[in-house]
């Protein structure tokens, strides 16, 4: 069955939330996309028959994908993971894995906190941990708000497209279609907050502190290039790598990137391997 066969949706404290949501048995998955993507990143996990008997659910993020992007919300992470919470609970999905890529680690994390004993292991993919791990969502907010709505928006969009087309890259090309789903607005309200929480939201220590399997995984091309990667090893965080990657990792090397979260999962997590 396709991905169309998974699409729904829900709505929660009245808002139209897109998913895609397979219902099976444990172990159960949620995806969290990152800043300016959507569930779409996500695709080739419905695909892999390790998970063929799994409850996945991969849900677009307020102001993201095809979900709803109202102009009163407040884009804050901690409401996102709120959001997600409700949902989860409206789904009947109890106990879960977690995978979290980019922004979407910081609401990984706050959604942790929330319902820690319902998380059974929390894979961070190339997350915001710091300051220096924004950088698409940093230079939005390096703009004002009405300096990006008047054509900082377009101008990004622009350069995706150019660096798409000089690179050929269809991950590339995938990320500009969602990218292009947001407003102005959600993007700029949930840059501010991927910024000033990974600056100031002890997220080094919060990530740390949790008392279930946790791990970082980066994309090979981005080895030894941020400082969140030395930070996570000297406190003993388990750090993978998924080579022929930069930061989309699931979209570049996705069967690289699915067989390794498959052996987490299967394995790691449940004190196996």
């Amino acid at each position: 069955m396709g991905k169309l066969s998974w699409e729904r949706q829900s709505v929660v404290d009245g808002k139209r939330i897109a998913c895609l949501y397979r219902k099976g048995n444990k172990p159960s998955v949620l995806f969290i996309h990152g800043f300016g993507s959507s569930k779409n990143a996500f695709n080739d996990a419905f695909d892999r028959t390790e998970f063929k008997s799994s409850t996945l659910l991969a849900a677009d993020l307020v102001g993201f994908g095809d979900s709803d992007k109202p102009a009163d919300f407040s884009y804050r992470l901690e409401d996102q993971a709120i959001v997600l919470r409700k949902l989860l609970d409206q789904l009947g999905i109890d106990t879960f894995h977690l995978v979290a890529h980019s922004m979407g680690g910081i609401v990984g994390i706050e959604l942790a906190e929330i319902i820690p004993q319902r998380i059974c292991s929390f894979i961070n993919v190339e997350g915001n941990i710091t300051k220096e791990d924004c950088t698409m969502s940093g230079s939005v907010a390096d703009m004002s708000q009405e300096q990006f709505e008047q054509e900082g928006f377009e101008r990004l969009k622009k350069g995706l497209a150019e660096e798409s087309e000089k690179t050929e890259s269809s991950s590339l090309a995938d990320y500009l279609k969602d990218f292009a789903k947001a407003t102005p607005k959600s993007l700029y309200r949930t840059a501010l907050a991927t910024v000033k929480t990974s600056t100031s939201g002890n997220l080094v220590a919060r990530f740390s502190s949790f008392p279930f399997y946790k791990c970082y995984v980066y994309g090979e091309k981005n080895k030894d290039i941020f400082p969140t990667e030395k930070i996570l090893r000297e406190r003993g965080t388990p750090l993978f790598y998924v080579s022929n990657s930069g930061h989309s990792v699931m979209t570049e090397n996705p069967r690289e990137f699915y067989d390794l979260i498959v052996e987490i999962i299967l394995l790691r997590a449940n004190g196996t391997y």
